[in-house]
């Protein structure tokens, strides 16, 4: 008798006839097996989707569908023969606490000439450009802009990458992956494109030959655009924040040199971390607390956020009620036990400059072993966590920039960017930026601090086909990187 599917694969069965599975709890080598599994089959999907595409953009997506999904085979591979070869570790008794990290408000600026940008000539490449984030064998895909070309000062992402369950010690790996879109006037961009043009465009020897290459690359499976790796980051907890900030990119060494995305070096992005003790409870339960008036009342507890927060009963708590008691439980807790056999837990903090103790005890002593576990876990986790601890970050939901309003921005990520380390009096407590060092107001960017009327602009220069004008005084942009700004 052939088992069904499920009982076969090892995720339900069925019992009687009852119509809803019961599902067995997955090992972790089973739960990467079955997401290996899953990639397999949306490679398949992809790769037949990518032979039936006939538009640029449907190829694109296609190719970057399948780009993500080698990328996460790959991880999901390494990780699962990781895991068999480490031996079996025994679980502690106490769990760090993980977290929910998400990145968001991917910006990075380009680095066109001048005369590319502002005269729009010059620098003819166009690209196509999404960036990858990793931790772990968590990879996240960013939309696909297409196409970057010289018109676009920065690449401005509205995605928002969340991340589950990652550890204090993460290393959240930045990709820039691109692609050199070719114009029409050069070969084709698809295979089967320049194969159709072969007998218009070469004479039929040499098109024989061109044609059984092709058909070779589209037999091994290499069909479609290829996305290069232009640039890397690593982002680890020291780098969370409420705030935007400007962090290093690497540049990768892209063969030939003209396909490479024409980066500045830099990138800004917002890194938020949340731990989950802080958004969930830690660890509830019943003891009895020692009031001032030396009397022990029954309360229930709830550890969460760093705080052990006290009700009268689990009643309370469920109504909503105020606490009748909030302790402090971080970095400087002191958490320790009462005398031997008194089931006591004495929590102590130290509150402007006086030692402030609760006493609670336990029903048992194995809830008293409870009690302290988690308490000192709690008191760890405040320290491993940073930043994090000290602040709570929003953690937005993936979709919620998806369909975002572009905002007029207040100057450009140039005026955002410190130039220099040490300058006059006033900036010695921090970094000046453009704006400050040029006198320039915030809502004005360096492309447009020229748009008074005393000054044209550099569009408006730069098409002007006037004489100059009389002697008058000398006119001089602020733009700090202008040739004739050398003084």
């Amino acid at each position: 008798m052939r088992l069904p599917r499920r009982v076969r694969d090892g995720c339900c069965t069925m019992r009687g006839d009852n119509p809803f599975p019961v599902h067995w709890p997955l090992t972790p080598e089973l739960d990467l097996e079955q997401k290996i599994d899953v990639e397999i089959r949306m490679r398949e999907g992809t790769t037949r989707l990518l032979a039936a595409c006939r538009h640029q953009t449907q190829t694109l997506e296609a190719a970057k569908s399948l780009h993500t999904s080698n990328e996460r085979m790959s991880a999901y591979m390494a990780e699962l023969q990781r895991r068999r070869r480490a031996p079996t570790r025994t679980l502690s008794q106490s769990t760090p606490s993980t977290a929910r990290v998400s990145v968001s408000d991917l910006r990075m600026p380009l680095m066109w000439r001048d005369s590319d940008h502002f005269k729009n000539k010059g620098d003819y490449r166009r690209f196509a450009v999404f960036v990858l984030t990793r931790v772990g064998t968590q990879i996240l895909d960013s939309t696909l802009l297409c196409p970057v070309d010289r018109s676009l000062t920065d690449l401005t992402y509205p995605d928002v990458h969340v991340f589950n369950n990652v550890p204090t010690d993460f290393e959240l790996r930045v990709e820039i992956w691109g692609h050199i879109l070719q114009d029409d006037m050069s070969m084709a961009s698809t295979p089967h494109k320049i194969k159709r043009s072969i007998h218009s465009s070469i004479s039929r020897t040499v098109g024989k030959k061109l044609a059984a290459s092709l058909r070779d690359e589209l037999n091994t499976g290499r069909i479609g655009p290829k996305f290069e790796l232009m640039a890397t980051a690593h982002l680890t907890l020291d780098d969370v924040g409420n705030s935007i900030h400007t962090h290093d990119l690497q540049l990768e060494n892209v063969e030939p040199r003209n396909h490479q995305l024409p980066l500045f070096g830099h990138f800004c992005c917002r890194l938020a971390a949340q731990p989950d003790c802080v958004s969930g409870e830690a660890y509830s339960g019943s003891a009895v607390l020692l009031e001032p008036s030396g009397v022990w009342s029954q309360v229930h507890g709830a550890l969460q956020a760093f705080h052990l927060e006290l009700w009268r009963s689990q009643g309370d708590k469920e109504a909503g009620k105020k606490p009748v008691k909030t302790v402090t439980v971080d970095r400087d807790t002191l958490i320790q036990p009462g005398k031997s056999g008194s089931r006591e837990i004495i929590v102590s903090n130290v509150v402007d400059g006086c030692d402030t103790v609760t006493i609670m005890k336990a029903g048992s002593a194995d809830e008293q072993h409870k009690w302290l576990r988690n308490l000192t876990q709690h008191s760890k986790d405040h320290l491993r966590w940073k930043q994090a601890a000290l602040e709570r970050m929003e953690i937005q939901s993936p979709g919620s920039n998806r369909n975002f309003v572009r905002q007029l921005r207040q100057g450009s990520l140039y005026d955002e960017t410190p130039l220099i380390e040490s300058v006059q009096s006033e900036f010695a407590n921090h970094r000046p930026t453009v704006q400050e060092i040029f006198g320039l107001t915030p809502s004005t960017s360096l492309s447009s601090c020229a748009s008074s009327s005393s000054s044209p602009t550099f569009r408006e220069r730069s098409h002007s086909n006037s004489k100059p004008r009389p002697n008058s005084g000398t006119i001089r942009s602020h733009w700090p990187f202008s040739r004739n700004n050398h003084d």
